[in-house]
């Protein structure tokens, strides 16, 4: 009898004290203590893709056991304002709330169709990963209902956790953030709308006789400025790039497209001006005919074969 009283006193003993252990926090199968992480985004200030930064305002919060955390942010040179907004170390518990720039590589290569996802990471200063393992507190995190980007569309919240291997050891990584993009209609309007008029104006100038082919260098000439004009002006809100963007090889088309018609024009004159009229009208017209061809050969190499590199 009393060693029946003996074992439910262990029992309840045992059941009491995990009653005390935060939930979540714990340790993993390698004896690393594990540390739930959770953040919500307040907002996302402004997007500066020339300096590839970004401004966030976030809560971040830990539930620890035995080991406090000391984190620090990684990836460029953040400048963060990270001010403790709760502590209850009876509870295990810290939360921050940080505001500040953070530095994000963007890629540009789909432009103006282009979206990134803006990730904050994070690791322990002191403790690698055979001593504190992250473990994400999906359930709380999340972002804001009424939070928006100026300029982009919002989706795709993620917070996760992997492993930092350095040289000599490895940390546990946390990484949070959201997706942004552009919209397709926005885009497709401010960005491929105006070059699309531009090089019809160009084109119209097979519509034009070949006998006034002045003024058909003359509008080529001066549509090829414009183009070159609004390729430039559409890529001043980006930073100096390595690489092909998508609008940048769209372009390309555009500029293979216009150099096709002045030399179409150039031919014709000297046609006409040797007294081949009617032999130029027929030269104008097979180059009419095989620009539909061009056209969908050249975006077969620049579009999909350049956009391969």
């Amino acid at each position: 009898m009393k060693a029946k009283l003996l074992l439910a006193s262990l029992v309840l003993i045992l059941l009491l004290s995990l009653a005390f252990i935060p939930p979540g926090c714990s340790k993993n199968e390698a004896g690393a203590s594990v540390v739930k992480v959770g953040v919500w985004i307040n907002s996302i200030e402004k997007v500066d893709t020339p300096a590839q930064t970004f401004t966030v305002d976030f809560y971040l919060w830990f539930k620890y056991q035995d080991i406090k955390p000391d984190i620090e942010f990684l990836r460029g040179t953040p400048r963060m304002d990270l001010i403790v907004e709760e502590e209850r170390e009876a509870e295990n518990y810290l939360e921050y709330r940080v505001r500040g720039a953070y530095v994000e590589p963007f890629d540009f290569r789909d432009f103006p169709l282009d979206e990134h996802f803006l990730s904050v990471s994070l690791e322990d200063k002191n403790h690698n990963i055979t001593e504190l393992v992250f473990e994400p507190d999906i359930e709380e995190s999340g972002t804001d209902p009424n939070l928006t980007v100026a300029g982009w569309d919002v989706k795709d919240f993620r917070i996760f956790v992997t492993e930092h291997a350095y040289p000599d050891e490895s940390y546990s990584q946390v990484t949070f953030g959201l997706t942004v993009y552009r919209s397709k209609i926005s885009a497709v309007l401010k960005n491929f709308l105006p070059i699309i008029i531009i090089t019809l104006i160009s084109l119209l100038t097979f519509a034009i006789s070949i006998k006034n082919f002045g003024q058909r260098v003359g509008i080529c000439v001066s549509t090829l400025m414009s183009a070159v004009a609004y390729h430039i002006a559409a890529l001043s809100g980006l930073p100096a790039l390595g690489y092909l963007t998508l609008f940048d090889r769209i372009m390309l088309v555009v500029y293979t497209v216009f150099l096709y018609n002045l030399l179409v024009s150039v031919q014709g004159m000297r046609l006409v001006e040797s007294g081949k009229v009617e032999q130029a009208e027929k030269f104008e017209a097979k180059m009419q005919n095989l620009l539909p061809v061009l056209i969908i050969i050249l975006s077969v190499i620049y579009i999909g074969l350049f956009g391969l590199l």
